[in-house]
């Protein structure tokens, strides 16, 4: 049995019931000699997994074993508050429901809720976009600073499904427009006849960022709940963002005059298909 095995399984010894640990409990629990323990349990004191009482010399959990245990808690968190909020505007909207992580230049999709109305495309958990041509790719993109956009970036993004098309520069544009509103909208980008409206939260530390979205069919009757939508979605970003410590919602401040760009205005880029196709 190796040295870390026996560490974890020491930890695993604590529990509500059994608060604190003397060495000679935690050697008979995972039946290790004593000595082995106790050298152990120092190492683990050196290095803030455990901490020992001076008079009562029992062991308790330490310091790092509770930050991990904070960020892991605060992951969960914040998974749930965005589940919770993804369900309400799902149910209120009759719309599909997606919530995505960045990796790299891609977003992927961790969570689905599918509406009353169906919509022609539906992804499932763990497909991935390329996140330049989604709501909640942007809105993720949108988080990260100029310096490492450029750096992740390449100078021209084409997603083949649309064929859609923006240069580096044009997507930064847009993305400062994006952490001005706090919200962010895709429409045709993905695929045709499809939009989105979407926001990004994170943790107070930065440590996890997740995006959501409404995805809805750019008809008529949906472009008409256009502005109740992005409001309801900013309003859900900005309570859970409040409720996690998200600097960024902690200091949101909306337009003073309230008004949304109108449908498009700030997407950038172009569908070379369509320029062709409007030249004719």
């Amino acid at each position: 049995m190796s040295s870390l095995t026996t560490a974890i399984d020491i930890l695993r010894c604590f529990s509500r019931e059994r608060p604190e640990l003397r060495v000679s409990d935690a050697a008979r629990l995972v039946s290790v000699p004593k000595s082995t323990v106790s050298r152990l349990l120092k190492e683990m004191q050196q290095h803030g997994l455990v901490e020992q009482d001076t008079k009562s010399r029992l062991y308790r959990p330490g310091p790092l074993a509770f930050s991990l245990g904070a960020l892991y808690n605060a992951h969960l968190h914040i998974l749930d508050l965005v589940e919770n909020a993804v369900e309400d505007l799902v149910d209120e909207f009759r719309l599909i429901g997606y919530v995505g992580i960045l990796d790299g230049t891609d977003v992927v999709i961790l969570r689905i809720r599918q509406g009353a109305d169906l919509l022609r495309i539906v992804l499932d958990p763990g497909s991935r976009l390329p996140a330049f041509a989604t709501a909640i790719g942007k809105a993720l993109l949108a988080r990260l600073d100029d310096e490492q956009l450029i750096a992740l970036l390449p100078p021209v993004m084409t997603h083949e499904a649309t064929d859609w098309s923006v240069d580096r520069d044009e997507l930064l544009r847009e993305l400062h427009e994006i952490r001005k509103l706090g919200w962010t909208e895709s429409s045709h980008r993905t695929f045709a006849g499809i939009g989105a409206v979407g926001a990004a939260v994170t943790t107070a530390d930065g440590r996890q960022t997740l995006a959501f979205c409404l995805s809805y069919p750019t008809n008529t009757h949906f472009e008409k709940q256009r502005e109740p939508m992005i409001q309801r979605v900013i309003a859900c970003a900005e309570n859970i963002g409040r409720s996690c410590g998200d600097p960024y919602w902690v200091d949101y401040r909306p337009a003073p005059d309230g008004a949304l760009p109108p449908p498009g205005q700030i997407e950038g880029g172009r569908r070379p298909r369509e320029d062709k196709a409007a030249a004719k």
